[in-house]
C-alpha cells in the first residue's frame, strides 16, 4: 500500500490495517504461536466484526447524508455501478455477519454445552471472516482507484511529486 493511498483514504487504511491485525492475532493464536489455548484467537474473529460495523455503519450513514444532500444522486450512483456494487456489498456484509451472528445467538436462547458452543463459535468466525473480506475488497477496489486515477509525474519512478 502506497503512502500516497494511505494520505488520500486513510479511512481504507485504517480498516485494511485492523482487519490484518486481527486476522494475524487470531491465527497467531489458533495456530499455537501465542500463549493460551488458542480460544482467544477464535473469539477475536467472532466478535471484532462488529467493531467493524460501527465505523462502516457509520460511514455508510455519512455517505448516504452526502448522497441525500447532492444535486443528482441518481447519476453519482449510476457513474461507478462496480464501485456502488461493492460498496453496497461491503455494508451488507460486515451490518449483517455480526447481525446474524447475534439472531443466532438469541435464537438458541440459553446456555449450550462445550460442543453446541464451540459449533456457535465456528458460525462467528464464519461470518467474521465475510466481513473481513468484503473490507479487504472494498479497499482493493479504492486502492485500484486511487492508483488508476493518480497523475502521470506520481506514478513514474522518481517524478515530481506535487
Amino acid at each position: 500500500m502506497s503512502l500516497t493511498f494511505i494520505r488520500a483514504k486513510p479511512l481504507q487504511a485504517l480498516k485494511l490495517g485492523s482487519v490484518l491485525g486481527a486476522l494475524g492475532f487470531g491465527i497467531a493464536s489458533v495456530a499455537g504461536l501465542l500463549p493460551g489455548d488458542g480460544l482467544d484467537g477464535f473469539l477475536v474473529l467472532a466478535f471484532f466484526p462488529m467493531v467493524l460495523a460501527l465505523v462502516i455503519g457509520a460511514e455508510a450513514l455519512l455517505a448516504g447524508y452526502r448522497l441525500a444532500r447532492a444535486d443528482d444522486p441518481g447519476s453519482r450512483l449510476r457513474s461507478r455501478p462496480r464501485y456502488t456494487a461493492v460498496r453496497a456489498f461491503e455494508v451488507v456484509a460486515t451490518l449483517g455477519a455480526p447481525g446474524a451472528f447475534y439472531v443466532l445467538i438469541v435464537e438458541i436462547g440459553g446456555e449450550v454445552a462445550g460442543p453446541g458452543a464451540i459449533g456457535l463459535l465456528f458460525y462467528g468466525v464464519g461470518l467474521g471472516l465475510l466481513a473481513f473480506g468484503a473490507v479487504a475488497l472494498r479497499t482493493a477496489v479504492e486502492l485500484y482507484d486511487h492508483h488508476r486515477n493518480r497523475p502521470v509525474s506520481e506514478r513514474v519512478r522518481g517524478g515530481s511529486k506535487t
